[in-house]
């Protein structure tokens, strides 16, 4: 029973939540590190709460219309956004003046949010 009110932790709070992670480690970064640092973990934040909305947009959709068109149509798309995520890497790690630690740190906002998130539902489910 607890497993599946798990799951029903709502994306919008995922994201919000995911924003707020964002400018936090930027003004840790900017305070602790760099202006640089600060800027790339913005960089890398956006990128992949971009790409987690992407996402989103497009599995409410597949779940819309689960045919196997969709599904075929699905699946190209994920591809096509990791191949565009991993050349926007290659370029942005390549040719521009990152902090590269601060990017990484950038690019596990998401996970972070989704793991507060969750550990937030979890409290209320079991309080």
């Amino acid at each position: 029973m607890i497993i599946q009110q798990m799951a029903d932790i709502p994306l919008k709070r995922v994201e919000v939540i995911s924003y707020v992670v964002l400018l936090a480690l930027a003004g840790a970064a900017w305070l602790l590190a760099s202006p640089l640092a600060a800027i790339s973990v913005l960089i890398g934040g956006f990128v992949v709460i971009l790409s987690f909305q992407w996402l989103k947009r497009d599995s409410l959709r597949l779940a819309a219309n689960p045919t196997k068109a969709a599904k075929i149509k699905f699946m190209f798309k994920c591809l096509g956004r990791l191949v565009f995520l991993g050349l926007l890497f290659y370029f942005l790690v390549r040719y521009q003046q990152l902090h590269i630690p601060g990017f990484l740190v950038g690019l596990a906002t998401v996970q972070v949010g989704i793991t507060l998130a969750a550990i937030s539902r979890a409290k209320r489910l079991l309080a």
